[in-house]
C-alpha cells in the first residue's frame, strides 16, 4: 500500500537537491515532460526532507492540488496531468484518502519520521536511483562522443579549407553538404563523415598536384567561385568604421554561427567565407555571389553582410513583407542599389538589431 511504501534510499554521496538535476537527460530520454521534471525537482528539494531519503524510510508529501498548482504557476488541471503522468511511467505513487483529501503523519523526536502519506509516495523514483544515474551518465558520455567528433571534423573542414584547392573543397561538400554538422545526430555517421575527411585531407597532403597550392596568393580572403574566368578570390574590401565582424555576427542566424565555427576565424575573412556557404545553402549561385563581390559594387565584406541579413530575415513568417522570397533576387537588389549608391547598409543593420543593440546610432 502506497501510504506505507518505503525505500532502499538514495546512492552515497547523492544529495535529494541534486538528484533529478543529475538524472535530467534520462528522465527527459524516457519522455517525462519538462513540467513534470520540474514538479520533481521541487518535490526533493522543497517538500521533503533529508531524513525522508534514509534506507527504510517513507519519503512523501501531502500537499493540496491547488498549493502545488500556486508554487508551480499552473493550474490545477495542469498538477492532475503531471501526476497521471509520473504514475505511468512508475517513479510516484499516489494514495489520496477515500475523500480526496491529502494528508500524511509524522512522529518522533521533532515529527521527524513519516509513518504514512495519504498523497505523492516518491519511493518509486529513489528506488530506480541507480538505473537512472547511469542511464543519464550513458547519455551524457554519448553526446560528449558527439560534440568531440563535430570538432573533429570542424578541424579537418578548416584545414581542407586552408588548402585552396577547388577540387578538393568540391569532394569535401560531397562528403558533408554545406559543411554543417548540426543536422547529423547519429554518432556513427558522425564518425563516417570525418574519417571520409580524413582520408581526403592525408590524400591531398600525399598528392603532387598539392604543391602547385603554394603559388596561391596568401592574401585572397573570398572563397573560389565559378565564372568564365579563372577561378579566383577576391580580397575584402572596408566597410563603415562602426561595423566590425563582431557585430556583424551578433545578427547571424544560428546555421550561420555554425558555418562560422567550421573555419575557427571569426575575422572578416571567415565571416566572407561562411556567407560565400550560406548564399551557396539558401540558393544564391556563383554568379550572384561575384557580382555582389566585385568592388564597384557592394564589394566582399558588404556582400556578406547583405547574405546575413538576407538569411536572418528567411527566420521570419513566409506572410512578412520582409521574408525574402528569393535570395538571389534580393542580393541583386542590394547590388544594384550599392552602384547607383542608394543602398544603406549600416541602416538596415541597425533596424534588425535594435531589440538586441548590436549597433548603435
Amino acid at each position: 500500500m502506497s501510504a506505507t511504501l518505503s525505500h532502499c534510499g538514495l546512492p552515497v554521496g547523492i544529495q535529494r537537491s541534486r538528484f533529478i538535476g543529475l538524472i535530467r537527460p534520462a528522465l527527459k530520454a524516457r519522455g517525462l515532460k519538462t513540467s513534470a521534471i520540474r514538479y520533481l525537482a521541487e518535490a526533493f528539494d522543497k517538500w521533503t526532507r533529508d531524513q525522508d531519503y534514509e534506507p527504510g524510510r517513507i519519503c512523501g508529501f501531502w500537499h493540496q492540488v491547488s498549493g502545488i498548482a500556486e508554487e508551480l504557476t499552473c493550474t490545477e488541471r495542469t498538477v492532475h496531468s503531471i501526476e497521471r503522468d509520473l504514475v505511468d511511467a512508475a517513479f510516484v505513487e499516489r494514495h489520496p484518502k477515500a475523500n480526496g483529501r491529502r494528508d500524511g503523519l509524522r512522529d518522533g523526536e521533532g515529527e521527524k519520521i513519516l509513518r504514512k502519506v495519504f498523497g505523492i509516495n516518491l519511493a518509486p523514483i529513489i528506488e530506480q536511483a541507480v538505473e537512472l544515474l547511469a542511464e543519464a551518465e550513458a547519455i551524457r558520455l554519448h553526446k560528449d562522443a558527439i560534440e568531440s567528433c563535430r570538432s573533429e571534423i570542424r578541424e579537418i573542414n578548416r584545414q581542407i579549407r586552408h588548402l585552396n584547392c577547388p577540387d578538393v573543397l568540391g569532394e569535401a561538400q560531397s562528403i558533408l553538404p554545406e559543411g554543417r554538422t548540426a543536422v547529423v545526430k547519429d554518432l556513427a555517421a558522425l564518425e563516417r563523415i570525418r574519417d571520409a575527411l580524413a582520408a581526403l585531407a592525408k590524400a591531398f597532403e600525399t598528392d603532387p598536384r598539392s604543391e602547385k597550392s603554394s603559388d596561391s596568393r596568401e592574401d585572397f580572403n573570398v572563397p573560389i567561385v565559378q565564372t568564365k574566368q579563372p577561378k579566383f578570390l577576391y580580397r575584402p574590401d572596408e566597410v563603415a568604421e562602426r561595423v566590425t565582424a563582431h557585430q556583424a555576427m551578433s545578427l547571424a542566424s544560428p546555421p550561420f554561427r555554425e558555418c562560422l565555427e567550421m573555419y575557427g576565424d571569426y575575422s572578416w575573412r571567415g565571416v566572407i567565407n561562411a556567407a560565400y556557404e550560406i548564399a551557396r545553402s539558401i540558393g544564391i549561385d556563383d554568379r550572384t555571389w561575384a557580382a555582389a563581390c566585385d568592388p564597384r559594387a557592394l564589394g566582399p565584406q558588404r556582400a556578406a553582410l547583405c547574405i546575413i541579413l538576407i538569411n536572418r530575415n528567411m527566420n521570419l513568417p513566409r506572410q512578412s513583407k520582409h521574408f525574402p522570397q528569393n535570395p538571389g533576387a534580393c542580393l541583386c537588389g542590394m547590388t544594384k542599389k550599392a552602384k547607383n549608391g542608394t543602398l544603406n547598409l549600416l541602416r538596415l543593420m541597425q533596424a534588425a538589431c535594435k531589440q538586441q543593440g548590436a549597433l548603435g546610432r
